[in-house]
């Protein structure tokens, strides 16, 4: 068993990362997990013409069933409500802007799937295919930069010849959950390295027109990065 105290922020719905980052923690023998459930009011002002993230399509409890299920305790509420301890790790499966208040006194670790500080901000994998930039996943300490900062891990994703656009997007989002919890034992090893935003912006919402000729431009990023 596994004695480090974590707490997990996410939404009171069903939630996909949710769902395999708990099993994740669950696996690996975290039982000291608190799982903090924030409402979600960001509303999408539109919804993807390629969707490269997993939904949630099997039949799985909602998150406050699931959390009890795993014998975890759950609570839900606003950020400010909540009493977490300081020596308790936080990870990210889902929320909005945490304010400073909280990210200055944890120790907060977000997975962002992209290659910090190449690809920072949404869509970070549909970036990197139309400016030719690594497709990663990047572990960090959440501090004062957006998807920048103290890195915990940087990780390539290997693509070949044969892959598919979603195939590809998958293997992100498996890297992202599982090296979410791997970041837990690394920070002991005291390996964060700063990794400033530079020039890179940080992205937006990729807009319809780039997307429009994002599998295209996908076949080509396979012929000049991708392994034989």
């Amino acid at each position: 068993m596994k004695t480090k105290k974590i707490a997990v922020l996410t939404y009171p719905v069903k939630h996909r990362k949710t769902f395999d980052l708990l099993s994740i923690l669950k696996a690996n023998g975290y039982e000291d997990v608190i799982v903090y459930a924030i409402p979600f009011h960001y509303q999408k002002k539109r919804f993807p013409l390629i969707q490269h993230r997993p939904e949630m399509h099997f039949n799985v409890p909602e998150t406050e069933v699931l959390a009890k299920n795993f014998g975890y305790r759950y609570e839900t509420g606003a950020l400010e409500s909540f009493q977490i301890e300081q020596d308790r790790i936080v990870l990210v499966a889902g929320a909005g802007i945490l304010p400073e208040s909280f990210v200055k006194s944890h120790t907060i670790i977000n997975a962002h799937p992209g290659y910090i500080p190449n690809c920072r901000g949404l869509d970070a994998f549909k970036w990197a295919i139309v400016e030719g930039e690594p497709i990663g996943v990047t572990t960090h300490l959440i501090g004062d930069y957006i998807d920048a900062g103290e890195v915990i891990e940087r990780r390539r994703i290997p693509i070949n010849m044969y892959d598919t656009f979603h195939a590809v997007a998958q293997r992100v989002y498996e890297n992202e959950v599982s090296m979410l919890v791997e970041a837990i034992e690394k920070l002991d090893n005291d390996c964060t390295q700063m990794m400033l935003p530079q020039d890179y912006p940080v992205h937006k919402r990729m807009p319809e027109d780039v997307e429009k000729t994002l599998l295209e431009e996908f076949e080509q990023y396979k012929k000049t990065f991708g392994e034989q």
